[in-house]
């Protein structure tokens, strides 16, 4: 360790002590009622500002000069981190000071014991410089613990001060009281971000000290080691479904497995479902190896087997085009059977268009241009889409799935591992798995393959064929079965696909063709509902499923009042 690292090292040290200061002279004003010791806690707080300040500036420098590893780097960053949080819980402990003034009874806050938050506050300050220097994950947990119970001493003196306040007596002390706790509390919160940096410097990943503690009770269930110093964790598979997925290793000679965390109602969900499946068609699906439900929070998590395969999306992103296909074929066959086994003789609506409906405000965000534009084309009028979708939507009603199946509900390319060696496929995030209509996994899937991030024009004409290939299995499918309808809901299930997933695409240009695409198909179905026509008659053009390899620009649009003599289908009025 050179000299200068060494001097950062000392000044956390130093930092830490100067802090534990701060909070003596914050108790003795709180507790003691020491007026002397104001000026004392004004100029350490002043000297812990400018001591942070300094610093993070030679950590700064130190990570750009470039004279430092990465694991010293990440070290240094972690510190300026550290510094930061005790920098906030100075300030904290200084608010406690001004609080104080305005007291109309020096002795009213001796019923709450305010001694306790302080222990409780020395105890983790003396933790955090052992957690770092050792790389000791246990007392960065700790520290977790301390802001528990900083929360819980502030949750009994809360309820406490509301009770008071309704009998009226002493409010303006009794809301200097609430100020105070509230301060106190605060510091537990940056307690806790300093054992999760801590933790981020040891296993090398940012994760919240709740997932590391549901990780520890899920692997301890699972039968895993659970040796905090032994656990190798890596992120991966990230998603918009708000959970944290990582992979997990312990002790040589045990398999990794998968650990998710995220909402309780959505990985209950997927639990339920994962055995579900398990039951029919073993072995498709990651086996459960433990679940941990939601305990005063609303996160639960999962330990799953780990299936060490590659996403089939990357196979098409890598332009492996032979086992890309041979992959999607895999999957659709594999669906498809499933599918037959749970085939039910009873109709269901998807109702694509409310799904579409509760996504158009995501979509509003990125493109609020393109989702409410209207105007004029030539004589042909452009309606906004959520007029669209609600005359679009009475028609659906009229269209229901002449048998329920049980659909994976997020059918695309990065929810399916591929093994192309034996061959063999598996199936993930199955939370939105349900009794509906099979046309909800294929629209997903088209769409899922039309949109892969590739520029080059021989790669995005073959997507056209992988996506028209998937279309065709499609068509086949419903023939089997005498769907004749599967072609009306088709089109509403891509044009939901084509609208929610603008909230993915970060160019316009090609988020305005896929709203182009979604406006064509609910305009051709409306104008096949206003005719009265026949379901089973209703056809669209595959173009729709084709990859331009050069994403056309928007047509002209005029602003302004439509044209009330043009010719539209789609014309609500």
């Amino acid at each position: 360790m050179s000299p200068r690292f060494e001097e950062i090292r000392d000044g956390l040290k130093l930092l830490i002590s100067e802090v534990r200061q701060v909070a003596l002279d914050a108790r003795d004003i709180l507790i003691k009622r020491d007026a002397y010791k104001s000026r004392s806690l004004y100029n350490r707080v002043a000297y812990v500002n400018t001591q942070v300040a300094s610093l993070q500036k030679e950590a700064l420098e130190m990570v750009s000069t470039k004279t430092s590893g990465p694991k010293d780097s990440l070290f240094l960053q972690v510190i300026s981190s550290i510094a930061s949080r005790l920098d906030r819980i100075a300030d904290l402990l200084l608010n406690l000071d001004g609080q104080a003034g305005y007291l109309k009874d020096d002795s009213f806050l001796t019923s709450y014991e305010l001694e306790s938050f302080f222990l409780e506050i020395f105890s983790g300050l003396g933790l955090i410089f052992s957690a770092l220097d050792r790389r000791d994950v246990s007392l960065a947990v700790k520290l977790g613990q301390v802001e528990e119970r900083l929360d819980a001493l502030y949750a009994e003196r809360f309820s406490r001060i509301i009770r008071e306040f309704g009998e009226k007596v002493n409010p303006e002390n009794l809301v200097t009281a609430l100020m105070i706790i509230h301060y106190l509390e605060r510091t537990g919160d940056m307690l806790l971000e300093i054992g999760e940096k801590i933790i981020y410097f040891i296993l090398g990943e940012n994760i919240k000290l709740e997932q590391f503690k549901a990780l520890g009770a899920g692997l301890k269930a699972s039968g895993q080691s659970v040796e905090p110093g032994r656990l190798d964790f890596r992120s991966i598979w990230g998603g918009r479904s708000g959970c944290r997925i990582g992979v997990v290793g312990t002790q040589e000679g045990e398999k990794p497995v998968l650990f998710k965390h995220g909402p309780a109602f959505k990985l209950t969900m997927e639990r339920e479902n994962l055995e579900l499946w398990a039951s029919l068609s073993p072995g498709l699906t990651p086996k459960i190896k433990a679940f941990v439900p939601a305990r005063e929070g609303q996160e639960a998590a999962l330990i799953l087997e780990f299936i060490p395969n590659r996403a089939l999306q990357s196979f098409f992103l890598d332009n492996t085009q032979a086992e890309a296909i041979k992959g999607l074929k895999l999957a659709l066959e594999t669906i498809a059977g499933f599918w037959r086994r749970t085939k039910v003789a009873k109709t269901v609506k998807a109702e694509f268009t409310r799904q579409a409906e509760s996504r158009l405000s995501e979509a509003m965000i990125l493109y609020p241009q393109l989702i409410s534009q209207f105007g004029s084309i030539g004589n042909l009028k452009v309606w906004p889409i959520d007029r669209l979708l609600a005359l679009a939507k009475g028609f659906e009603e009229d269209l229901a799935a002449p048998f329920t199946v049980r659909i994976h509900g997020d059918f695309n390319l990065s929810n399916l591992l591929f093994n192309p060696e034996k061959p063999r496929i598996h199936f993930l995030d199955l939370y939105r798995s349900r009794d509906s209509d099979y046309i909800q996994d294929i629209s997903v899937m088209l769409v899922s393959i039309i949109r892969l991030p590739i520029l080059s024009a021989a790669r995005r004409q073959w997507l056209s064929g992988a996506a028209l290939e998937a279309a065709s299995f499609a068509d086949a499918f419903a023939q089997e079965m005498g769907d004749t309808t599967y072609e009306a809901r088709l089109a509403y299930g891509l044009a939901r696909s084509f609208l929610t997933s603008t909230r993915f695409i970060m160019k316009e240009n090609l988020a305005a063709l896929f709203v182009s695409r979604a406006r064509y198909l609910w305009e051709k179905l409306v104008d096949h509902g206003r005719k009265g026509l026949d379901w089973a008659s209703f056809k669209f053009s595959r173009n729709v499923l084709s990859v331009p390899t050069d994403t056309p620009h928007q047509p002209p649009v005029r602003r302004g009042a439509p044209d009330k003599t043009a010719e539209n289908p789609a014309d609500p009025e």
